[in-house]
């Protein structure tokens, strides 16, 4: 009986709770985060956008729209960096445990699966959001600063908090969604992850998009989520449809892949086999 009793207390003072094994995750994610060179990498390569603005005599909130990504389809912000933040952090969330051979070092750790799943995907939102916001405000003061008109700054901070919002929401989906893809993956995640990323904004938009004259085409993951900056975030700024759509439903895209692909991811990593 006593035996019994102190087995008991052993196993309440040794199984860490819910919250803390949380913790104890997320501070093993963000310590490799931040001795990771692609993080750095990341930060540097999501500055492009200032390199158009050099040339820039004068600019308005229109030009900085322009430099990321909402109010043009064809620049460097729109088909390189929001991708590649996205793309990198969201496939090694889990594939860098694999190829380092980490993965069986984290599974032997007293926590459950789905919680891994969980705590990374938390730790590359968390990085892609401050990342993209950083940049947000960077390359408004940036811009600023070059064509000598700081109230571009302080006129348009409304404009600044949509901006971060629309970019949150991009790299929040992209993301959830290339964790899934980190996991199911054992081999070039990376690879493959570039080549879906370029997949589905290739066919989405000009092959799937043809039939959407006069608008654009509901067949694109950015679209929906431009149309949903142009509807809810930024609507007196942007100009943005999908043709015979209604814009709440975009939305409800968006949350669903995010709900989704998390819930995919959990259910992959649970019954997935790792060596």
């Amino acid at each position: 009986m006593v035996k019994d009793m102190g087995l008991e207390v052993l196993n309440e003072v040794y199984t860490p709770s819910v919250f803390g094994r949380g913790r104890f995750l997320g501070e093993i994610f963000i310590q490799k985060v931040l001795y990771d060179k692609k993080t750095y990498f990341l930060i540097f390569v999501s500055l492009l956008p200032l390199l158009p603005a050099l040339n820039l005599e004068t600019a308005t909130i229109s030009t900085y729209l322009d430099l990321i990504s909402m109010s043009a389809n064809t620049n460097i912000f729109n088909f390189a960096v929001l991708p590649l933040i996205s793309l990198i952090l969201g496939i090694s969330a889990i594939s860098d445990e694999k190829e380092n051979k980490t993965i069986s070092q984290l599974l032997s750790r007293p926590v459950r699966r789905e919680e891994i799943v969980v705590v990374k995907w938390l730790t590359v939102v968390i990085l892609a959001v401050v990342i993209v916001s950083l940049d947000a405000l960077i390359i408004l003061l940036g811009l600023s600063f070059i064509v000598q008109d700081f109230s571009l700054l302080f006129d348009n901070l409304n404009v600044l908090f949509g901006v971060w919002l629309f970019l949150g929401l991009w790299v929040v989906v992209y993301s959830t969604i290339y964790l899934f893809l980190g996991i199911i993956l054992d081999k070039n995640a990376l690879g493959w992850g570039l080549a879906i990323a370029y997949f589905e904004a290739f066919f989405g938009q000009f092959i799937f998009g043809i039939a959407a004259a006069g608008g654009a085409t509901p067949f694109s993951i950015a679209n929906h989520l431009n149309y949903v900056a142009a509807e809810f975030l930024l609507p007196d700024y942007l100009d943005f449809q999908i043709l015979d759509f209604d814009p709440l439903n975009s939305l409800l895209i968006c949350i669903g892949l995010i709900i989704g692909f998390l819930l995919l991811s959990m259910l992959t990593m649970r019954r997935k086999d790792f060596p």
